[in-house]
């Protein structure tokens, strides 16, 4: 119907041009033909140069791969950002990526950040590798006579590393090629090293790296203490360092025990860089009794780093559903090491910790920093430092199952603390009392999160009258975080269907009409979580709300407000 009214308006126009040529040709301008010309693409008149810049911003890798098959020009262009945070967490990682970069010439400057995983063995020892061409490499001939590389053998058994399926371990030819590369990429700013058999080799590698600022060692074995080379880890340029499950060489295995290597202090002597502002470790990379702690400590170098604001001790983790063994010390982690740290770290601004001191230790916590600002610990200790320390944000661990405790808990602090801004909540089930409570006592709150232990969280009706009866209390809130604490041995939160309503079509759309009073009542609310697997966020009063999915539970706290 279209074509055909605009084909008879067409006809009706040209029949009064020739009505009028006649008695006007005069009149009528003179038409020039114009050669027809292909508009160009806006792909083609923006220069590559400012198209890189623009995917340089794009923050997540899923957002980058979803611009990268739009066009064929995106595609070239997006190589490089694609590879600007690398993974390789496991040898066939590897084998697909490598040949890339013999293609792709100059793509090392774009690495900022690598995730290792894969590693290599000495020559005798049998464990399942991958060689060049991806496939498994045969075990050698002549198995190793050696005691070290049978207890290397044992070891990576009892850990379970050498499983056919985890992949970690390369043969020595595809080992070379990837080390290789990786020594190219010259402007890794973040560099992890994960589930790996860390050597002298590695460190030489980290300190190669002018530019790193960010490094983490998890689920690690290292080379011997005797026979590694010595490094002055001063000198590093790093300003984030975590050390978390830390494993130990097995040295004997004798009846029911197993007998470790306990020296790891050429490891931990990393703390002591002296640019270093983030310190995340766990009992396993105890640095305050075998670094700062040790009775030689001044006389080896290792200082307290004079610039370190935030220091994050987490609980220990569970992989695979198997809580990793203790070593010798850790049922006593962290005894009095970490309060004699707190006290001469000059600078120290976060201290986070689920123990501070044992039960029995008395501490001063006038001793403690006047920079301390953001501090997070066990319910007695939190209310007794916060008496004492002019702190901003305030985390109370491991309150009790009643909601008496916490109330107490709270008052206490509100007393000499009304006006924080930042405060978190360990509680050990859910209560529908305290959040009230927090709402008439800390009338300046900008960010309240609460965890709690169990499925009984709050009720519908608890989270609909949230903004209008307690969150218009708090004018300064822009976040507010009430979800369960991770099951153990699981770091992936719940995603379920619905959450109270099974009428709704997804957890997403219940969510949505949840928080509408939110826009009424909370005008400066910026970010919701009322469930473990999903945020809601908006950038601005009155914009739209985003959902995002969460994958995992944060590994800790910055206790920012």
């Amino acid at each position: 119907m279209h074509i055909e009214r605009a084909l008879s308006h067409n006809n009706t126009h040209n029949g009064r041009l020739r009505a009028t040529e006649g008695s006007d040709t005069a009149a009528l301008p003179k038409r020039t033909m114009e050669p027809y010309t292909t508009p160009i693409p806006l792909t083609e008149r923006v220069p590559a140069e400012i198209w890189l810049e623009i995917f340089e911003q794009v923050p997540t890798r899923a957002d980058l791969h979803s611009v990268s098959v739009a066009c064929k020009k995106f595609h070239d262009l997006t190589l490089r950002p694609l590879h600007r945070d690398l993974v390789w967490a496991k040898a066939m990682h590897v084998v697909h990526s490598l040949p890339l970069w013999n293609v792709k010439r100059g793509m090392d400057v774009a690495v900022r950040s690598l995730v290792l995983g894969v590693s290599a063995v000495p020559p005798n020892v049998c464990v399942p590798m991958v060689g060049r061409d991806g496939n498994p490499e045969p075990p050698p001939s002549h198995p190793s006579v050696n005691e070290d590389d049978k207890m290397l053998v044992a070891t990576l058994g009892y850990y379970k590393l050498s499983d056919h399926d985890k992949d970690f371990f390369a043969s020595r030819a595809l080992h070379d090629d990837m080390f290789l590369r990786i020594r190219t990429f010259t402007n890794i700013a973040s560099l992890t090293l994960s589930h790996m058999l860390v050597y002298d080799m590695h460190f030489e590698l980290i300190h190669s790296l002018a530019r790193l600022r960010s490094l983490r060692i998890e689920f690690c074995l290292f080379q011997h203490r005797f026979g590694s080379q010595t490094f002055n880890h001063a000198d590093l340029p790093i300003t984030d360092l975590t050390m978390v499950n830390l494993r130990r060489r097995c040295m004997a295995f004798l009846a029911h025990q197993i007998t470790y290597d306990e020296d790891l202090t050429h490891i931990l002597s990393l703390s002591t860089a002296r640019n270093l502002q983030t310190l995340t470790v766990d009992s396993s990379a105890d640095v305050f009794r075998h670094i700062f702690g040790a009775w030689d400590a001044h006389q080896r170098g290792w200082l307290i780093p004079q610039g370190l604001q935030n220091v994050y001790v987490l609980r220990r983790r569970c992989i695979d559903g198997e809580v990793q063994p203790l070593f010798h010390g850790e049922n006593n982690f962290p005894e009095t090491n970490l309060y004699h740290f707190a006290v001469q770290a000059p600078s120290l601004r976060t201290l986070s910790t689920p123990l501070f001191v044992p039960q029995n230790v008395m501490i001063a916590p006038q001793a403690l920093p006047p920079s301390l600002e953001r501090f997070a610990a066990p319910v007695e200790t939190a209310t007794f430092v916060a008496a004492v320390r002019d702190v901003k944000a305030l985390g109370v661990l491991k309150c009790g199952l009643g909601s008496r405790e916490a109330i107490n808990a709270l008052e206490s602090v509100a007393v000499c603390r009304p006006a924080l801004k930042m405060l978190m909540l360990e509680l050990r089930g859910w209560d529908d009392e305290v959040v009230p409570a927090v709402a008439e006592l800390f009338k300046d709150l900008r960010r309240l999160k609460v965890l709690y232990e169990g499925d009984v969280g709050p009720s519908e009706d608890f989270l609909v009258m949230l903004a209008p009866e307690y969150l218009t209390k708090m004018p300064h809130l822009h976040t507010i975080e009430l979800y369960p604490q991770p099951r153990a041995g699981s770091a992936k939160p719940d995603h379920p269907r619905f959450l109270y309503d099974a009428s709704y079509d997804s957890a997403e759309e219940e969510l949505r009409n949840l928080v509408i009073p939110y826009n009424r009542y909370c005008p400066r609310l910026r970010k919701v979580q009322v469930c473990s697997g999903y945020i809601m966020a908006r950038t601005c009063e009155g914009g739209p709300w985003e959902m995002e999915r969460v994958r995992q539970y944060q590994e800790k706290d910055d206790l920012s407000y």
